[in-house]
């Protein structure tokens, strides 16, 4: 189920896969896409936009999509990394996943491997999302119940207290 924050990143210098894989299959879908045509612009991007998917091309005019991962690692982004190679590029996808790459497509592809390959890492995300929201909903409920814990003791406390003095004029 998407929700209305899921943002999509893609980095793609060419217009004929940045419009097959933004606008006609992405958007479509319902997904916010920002599209970079640049390295280093994604870097910047990748810190405001804050995307929960990265979507790049391994052959981009400034850097290669191997260095974008490098870079990304190195800024701290963890979003997960959709890498697009050219038929024939298969061993820079097996250093892309090394860096980090989390699912690849090999272009020329078609709108359903977009969406089949964008559907699997979104499950990923929303699997960890919903991990995080659960273990901040655990811990908000161990902090309430060890409050709880210490109001009863100090209760219990004070009616052990209570029952232990013999002397009904001290008690009262």
């Amino acid at each position: 189920m998407k929700s209305a924050r899921e943002r999509i990143l893609l980095v793609e210098s060419d217009p004929e896969i940045s419009d097959l894989v933004a606008r006609q299959t992405l958007q479509a879908m319902g997904y916010q896409v920002q599209v970079t045509h640049a390295a280093s612009l994604a870097i910047q991007e990748a810190s405001r936009y804050a995307p929960d998917i990265i979507i790049t091309n391994m052959n981009l005019p400034d850097l290669s999509g191997k260095d974008l991962l490098v870079a990304l690692n190195s800024q701290g982004v963890e979003a997960p990394v959709i890498v697009i190679a050219p038929k024939g590029m298969e061993s820079d996808l097996f250093q892309a996943f090394r860096l980090g790459a989390t699912d690849f497509l090999i272009w020329p592809m078609r709108e359903a491997e977009v969406v089949a390959a964008v559907e699997r890492v979104m499950k990923q995300v929303r699997t960890r999302r919903e991990r995080e929201t659960l273990a901040r909903q655990l811990k908000q409920t161990n902090d309430e119940l060890q409050q709880r814990v210490h109001e009863l003791t100090t209760i219990f406390a004070i009616g052990k207290a209570v029952t232990s003095i013999t002397d009904q004029r001290a008690l009262f």
